[in-house]
């Protein structure tokens, strides 16, 4: 019986079994790592809720794991001799360790990640990232700054190449295997029972009608969509879209229906008469939640919430603004084709889609063909997020960027030249712009209120309040937007310019009441006008969202031709206008009608909710939806929308005509 034994515990499939179990006890461990250094993100996870969590996690982990060491697994289970070799088990065994290095590394990674991106990192990462000139340092102050989840990372990697098991010292020999018929027939039975295991193991389970896993299998197991990322982990949602093909249609209606239900050709009546040529110039700030704003908080702690923008909240008061403005996205680079050419985030970042290449109409493209002069700012390195490459798409005619900066001095040494410097930059060249005599549309992308929320040393001892590190960056932030308009103000262009600000995306969230699925897109979008062009007021009935700023901006300025956007003009005054906001966070759709919300899932309902009254989205009234007139028309507008959106992506119809 012992011989016995000791002839199992050296074969090697065994071994590999033996190391896959020590893979998964590292990836659980991994897990809840993931969910204490997240906390705050999963605020109703309770125990129990992640026991189930992590009983649901299993299957991603089983999964990834034998994706990932599909190559090992099959060196050991091979039916040659060969595998009881000393040399031969030291390859594999290097094999393991560096394969599984990476995929511990990029599981870290997340852990540090998912507060900036929400959700697990895919393979669009690659494309994200992909042309980057100053990764090294963006990655050696990820270090600095997260050393904790390094050194655990560094910590799983050196368990898995001390505790490799490994048996085999020295080469079986030759007299101790049974006759070749039994032995290659034997372990051929092995072989194949293996690959069978290892296939059920990767698709989620052997069933043959079961569909493999995928990223939103994983809301089974948790209440909330957003939870899902506790559960899968991110070798798993990187191999699984790796080769990502595109929409699939959900039919919700005939084609020929779509446009009587929900047209994104805008314009199709103008209005008439001569266009109006003011200048226009559009912040989108880095990170700007409505949260981190006094105007919009006046409410809260009793009415004494300052917030930490002093500078905008006094332009707010001055501009026509909305109580309720979102974003389409999560990311930075979800923010401009929503913005400039009325595609919000559907699933994935439009720009890194298979789709990415499907003719637009921008925003700067249609007013350059009017006359304007277009350029982009952004002081980041001219290859960041793919920026320069996207704003060439949608027609700016120049990026300023990091290399036209040329002053490296003012670079806050991860991602860009600081605020304070950069917007003065802006200023000479808004001028110098101007000065050429044409009418011009400009936009410039702040930096300096991102991951790490560095601050130039000379202001250092000025932004001091705040709970976390965001909020004395959005304060610098604020305070740099300050130096811009001192510098305009009294220039001869200023009164007849037409300012735009959004935020590209939310930020870190510290309030509680902001810490949801509608809190995560509220960003302030407001436009303001010097020359007293617009009314001063805040419109608390309207909806704003980015993919709105486009219609509106063609709509104050009276374009006068047909134009793409699943938004709105905020300003039309017709009786088809519908007070709509369509967003997405990675398959959770969400649709926005007046004071109502419905939330979709895999094109089927699942929440109502009166998102005014509760604006932590905490009771869903999804049983009580014969209440609302309303909602066959909501969700016959989210179909719609969702349907127009990925036929016209297959179809490559985001443009007019």
């Amino acid at each position: 019986m012992k011989r016995w034994i000791e002839t199992i515990r050296k074969q090697p499939g065994f071994v590999m079994a033996v190391n896959f179990l020590l893979l998964m006890a590292i990836y659980m461990l991994s897990r809840w790592v993931f969910f204490y250094m997240n906390k705050s993100s999963f605020p109703d996870v309770t125990f129990e809720d992640m026991m189930t969590i992590c009983l649901g996690g299993l299957r991603f982990d089983i999964s990834a794991l034998c994706y990932l060491n599909m190559l090992c697994i099959t060196l050991q289970f091979l039916p040659i001799k060969v595998r009881d070799t000393v040399w031969y088990q030291r390859i594999v065994k290097t094999l393991f360790i560096v394969i599984n290095a990476l995929g511990i590394a990029v599981n870290a990674a997340d852990i540090v990640y998912f507060e900036f991106g929400g959700r697990r990192t895919t393979f669009t990462i690659f494309s994200e990232f992909g042309g980057e000139s100053n990764l090294g340092t963006i990655f050696l102050n990820s270090i600095t700054n997260y050393w904790e989840v390094w050194l655990f990372g560094i910590a799983m990697i050196a368990i898995i190449a001390f505790l490799y098991y490994n048996p085999i010292k020295q080469d079986r020999p030759a007299s101790s295997y049974p006759a070749n018929k039994i032995y290659y027939s034997l372990h051929t039975v092995i072989f194949i029972i293996a690959g069978i295991l290892v296939a059920g193991g990767a698709r989620g389970g052997l069933k043959l009608k079961m569909h493999p896993l995928r990223q939103d299998s994983a809301e089974l197991y948790c209440k909330k969509p957003l939870e899902a990322a506790i559960v899968l982990n991110t070798p798993f949602t990187l191999v699984t879209t790796a080769h990502k093909t595109g929409y699939k249609d959900p039919g919700f209606f005939a084609k020929e229906e779509l446009d009587n239900i929900f047209n994104p050709i805008r314009n199709l009546h103008p209005k008439g008469g001569e266009m109006n040529r003011m200048n226009v110039v559009v912040f989108i700030m880095e990170s700007f939640s409505m949260e981190y704003t006094g105007f919009f908080n006046k409410d809260k702690d009793g009415g004494n919430y300052q917030g930490y923008t002093p500078f905008l909240d006094s332009l707010l008061s001055k501009s026509y603004s909305f109580e309720y403005g979102f974003a389409n996205g999560m990311r930075s680079v979800d923010c401009m084709p929503a913005s400039f050419a009325g595609i919000p985030r559907y699933l994935d970042p439009f720009c890194y889609f298979i789709y990415s290449n499907n003719a637009l109409q921008g925003l700067p493209a249609m007013l350059s063909q009017e006359g304007y002069t277009t350029a982009f700012f952004h002081g980041a390195p001219n290859t960041t997020l793919g920026f320069k490459s996207f704003t060439n798409s949608i027609g700016f005619e120049t990026y300023y960027g990091m290399d036209e900066y040329d002053n490296d001095k003012d670079f806050d040494g991860t991602w860009a030249i600081f605020d304070e410097p950069y917007l003065k930059y802006f200023a000479k060249e808004s001028d110098r712009i101007a000065n050429e005599g044409q009418p011009f549309f400009l936009t410039v992308f702040t930096a300096s209120s991102h991951e790490p929320f560095t601050i130039p040393d000379e202001h250092k001892g000025t932004f001091t309040r705040g709970d976390i590190p965001m909020h004395k960056s959005i304060s610098y932030a604020d305070y740099s937007i300050q130096q811009y308009f001192e510098m305009v103000k009294d220039k001869p262009w200023f009164n007849n310019t037409l300012f735009v600000f959004t935020a590209d995306h939310c930020g870190v969230s510290y309030r509680e009441d902001y810490n949801n699925e509608m809190g995560r897109f509220l960003i302030p979008i407001f436009f303001y006008t010097p020359g007293g062009q617009l009314p001063v007021m805040c419109d608390t009935k309207r909806l704003i969202q980015q993919t709105d700023i486009t219609p509106t901006l063609l709509g104050l300025l009276n374009y006068q031709k047909p134009f793409f956007s699943f938004g709105k003009d905020v300003f039309d005054n017709s009786e088809n206008y519908v007070n709509y906001v369509f967003n997405d966070r990675n398959g959770n759709s969400m649709y926005y009608l007046d004071d109502l919300m419905i939330e979709y899932s895999g094109n089927q309902l699942i929440g109502i909710y009166e998102y005014k009254k509760d604006f932590s989205l905490k009771n869903n009234l999804l049983d009580k939806k014969d209440q609302y007139p309303q909602l066959p028309f909501m969700q016959q507008q989210m179909e719609a929308i969702l349907q127009q959106y990925i036929t016209r992506m297959e179809d490559n119809k985001l443009t007019w005509p």
